[in-house]
């Protein structure tokens, strides 16, 4: 194509032919000796070559960038720094400044080095657990493992001994873990860590072995081949390194991001979970779904093996979740054959295609919180939209659906919580403050060539235009944070909760090739980039980039001493300004100062807010060390455990069901729950989590108060 419309250009004139024949004589040159490359290479430039294009901030293609995408790659592969050791390391440490140049063309030779190792890595390490695992190892010595926050330490073992003492402490580590969180499942456990290492350990080991075992093989008997694994990690390696939202993404990845985005996608309808003998078992059947249907799926049936159409049997009788739900991840449109042991003892073949379902995780929940006020209250688990139809059902839609539902039960308030929202479509998030915004601008975007173009409100009018406080939390990403921040500039309503994350960026999917302009379609099995092409702006000029929004009225959050904020990751884009648009109307200022006021002394008299403070400030102490040490000696190690289980469960915010304000359905809910066991079972577990979430409790006592000030204001 691009040699057709060059000889056109240039055909006129006797002259321009001469020069057209030279021109062509040199493309041809450069053609073939860009096909003449590895396939890895060729796919590497176009990559970068697509980033440099369409990407908001390129950077160059240096030996900076080079040394990044080195330690992207090692990082990559080997996390715990067990594959490799430190001749390996030093072995591929010759490629670190010479990256870039294999990028733009100048030979090539460190992927092929490195896959080269790291197969051989992966191969020493399984010889290694078997090795290691045949005999017990002494649980009553005082050893420590050491685990290291910053991912570009790069240890190494010095040597065959050293790799195999790393091995061995980890392989440790895992077995006190596995063995200790089987006896916090198991009920009726009376027993000690270091007492059930009597009778336990020998069958701990092998799970732990099997497990390991079957971890490096997913790596050396890649589904995809070997060399396919080697080129994710390569290209995801280098995208990262223009931003931390820049990512390569497989036709396999590309369908697990799309479903993520969509209250629709393709499910078995089936949710496991681990028996107390570490089985993973069928927890629930969803009512229609393909495994309801079939009659032959059960709860309490064991997953022996799972095999898809044409490919291996997967042995799953020594798996865990995450194994399992891995492999039902790996595909959407084939069938896949199930194995299972029945409650009976006898065994059932089942073979099942996934279906399209509603995916629960993103379904607007709304219920009725009964205090001294009646409060609304929606949660938004992600901003979903139909990806093959953005035109089609949405969450902004299903909120409206819900505000309308719960308008009916005469609510004096209402709150909306998007804390945990990683954020999604920006046109629902755009929808979604239109809800509760008259008219007017809502916000602002910049692209690469510094075109500044704010976005307004793409319906006049609203929804709800009660008062309403919005929860967030560090958790809360991208159109969360630009709810947030367009609800904190009309004043429209109150923020509570803590910093959000700080991911004020938008991205776009792009197929790995630069000559089709063409957006990928749901559906479509093809390699795609996702790039930052443009930043998003406050309507006052500033971003949330890296700092993210902060709210009117703060809570002690446990996740801001994690360090989990777009601060905290490498290569994340500035924060910076762009001239504030002066011509939007906000409401009145509403009473944020007196809100926070009311709100901090409650905090204050509330023990178990205290105790998340407390943590938090340990959390950020301890985040600020290189590393940590976990005792290996079992009776320590249960301690540790211990302790750390129950700093988790109190950061979670979960109190006795005392709270102020009962969580209720509203009569819509109350109609559908009837005669339904399985859609009540579910509500049930959403009003004890409601009625323990002492967040929520605050929140309403804020609205609560907003009510009041605003009731008394409007008198005097």
């Amino acid at each position: 194509m691009i040699l057709t419309r060059f000889k056109i250009a240039l055909s006129f004139t006797p002259d321009s032919m001469k020069k057209t024949a030279t021109a062509l004589s040199f493309l041809l040159v450069i053609f073939t000796g860009f096909a003449q490359m590895p396939t890895l290479q060729q796919k590497a430039i176009v990559v970068k070559r697509l980033i440099e294009t369409k990407h908001y901030s390129p950077r160059p293609v240096d030996d900076s960038l080079s040394a990044d995408m080195f330690r992207n790659i090692i990082s990559s592969a080997d996390p715990r720094r067990l594959l490799f050791t430190e001749a390996d390391y030093k072995k591929l440490l010759t490629w670190q400044y010479q990256l870039d140049d294999e990028l733009n063309g100048k030979g090539w030779a460190f992927a092929d080095a490195f896959a080269d190792l790291y197969k051989k890595g992966l191969q020493r390490a399984d010889s290694l657990i078997n090795t290691l695992l045949q005999k017990p190892f002494d649980y009553s010595t005082a050893e420590t493992l050491t685990q290291y926050r910053n991912r570009n330490t790069f240890l190494f073992a010095t040597d065959a001994a050293a790799l195999s003492a790393k091995w061995s402490r980890y392989l440790k580590y895992s077995i006190l873990r596995k063995l200790y969180y089987t006896l916090q499942d198991d009920s009726a456990n009376t027993l000690s860590l270091k007492a059930a290492l009597a009778t336990k350990e020998a069958a701990t080991r092998e799970s732990v072995k099997k497990s390991e075992s079957k971890s490096l093989k997913k790596s050396l008997d890649f589904p995809a081949g070997f060399p396919v694994l080697i080129e994710e990690l390569y290209l995801d390696a280098l995208t990262t390194c223009f931003d931390p939202h820049t990512n390569f993404m497989s036709a396999v990845a590309m369908t697990s991001f799309q479903s993520a985005l969509s209250t629709e996608g393709y499910f078995f309808g089936i949710d496991f979970e681990e028996s107390e003998s570490g089985k993973v078992v069928i927890e629930k059947l969803t009512p229609g779904g393909p495994a309801w249907k079939s009659g032959e799926m059960n709860k309490g049936d064991e997953v022996v093996s799972l095999q898809w159409e044409g490919a291996e049997v997967q042995d799953m009788s020594d798996a865990g979740l995450e194994e399992v739900y891995d492999v039902l991840d790996q595909h959407t449109h084939e069938k896949l054959l199930f194995r299972l042991k029945k409650t009976d003892g006898t065994m059932s073949m089942v073979f099942l295609k996934k279906e399209k379902l509603e995916n629960e995780e993103n379904i607007v929940k709304g219920f009725v919180m009964n205090g001294e006020k009646k409060i609304g209250y929606i949660v938004l688990p992600g901003f979903y939209t139909e990806w093959e139809n953005e035109t089609g059902s949405g969450c902004a839609n299903d909120i409206a659906k819900e505000i309308i539902k719960l308008k009916r039960e005469n609510i004096d308030g209402l709150v909306l919580d998007v804390r945990y929202n990683g954020g999604g479509s920006l046109g629902e998030a755009m929808d979604m403050i239109g809800i509760f915004v008259e008219e007017g601008p809502l916000m602002a975007i910049k692209d690469r060539s510094n075109k500044l173009t704010f976005l307004k409100d793409p319906n006049r009018g609203t929804i709800y235009d009660g008062p309403m406080a919005l929860m967030i939390n560090t958790q809360s990403a991208s159109a969360s944070e630009l709810l947030a921040a367009s609800l904190k500039d009309y004043h429209r309503a109150v923020i509570v909760g803590s910093n959000t994350h700080g991911k004020a960026t938008m991205q776009e999917m792009m197929f790995t090739d630069t000559i089709t302009s063409r957006r990928p379609q749901g559906g479509e099995k093809r390699d795609v980039i996702k790039i930052t092409t443009g930043k998003l702006y406050k309507l006052d000029g500033r971003t949330a980039q890296k700092f993210g929004v902060s709210p009117d009225v703060p809570l002690p959050d446990a996740y801001e001493g994690l360090q989990t904020g777009e601060q905290f990751l490498r290569y994340a884009l500035p924060a910076d300004t762009v001239k504030p648009n002066n011509y939007y109307k906000p409401l009145p200022y509403l009473p944020v100062k007196d809100l926070a006021a009311r709100s901090a002394a409650r905090v204050s008299a509330n023990s178990d807010f205290q105790l998340i403070k407390k943590i938090t400030e340990e959390q950020k102490k301890e985040m600020q060390m290189d590393s940590r040490s976990v005792p290996l000696k079992a009776d320590l190690f249960e301690v540790w455990a211990k302790q750390r289980d129950k700093e988790l469960d109190i950061v979670k915010g979960e109190a006795a069901a005392t709270g102020a304000y009962k969580p209720g359905n509203h009569t819509g809910d109350i109609q559908l729950l009837a005669g339904n066991a399985y859609a009540k079972e579910l509500n049930d577990d959403w009003l004890e989590r409601l009625a323990e979430d002492i967040y929520l409790q605050e929140a309403c006592r804020v609205v609560t108060d907003l009510i009041n000030i605003q009731k008394n204001t409007t008198k005097n």
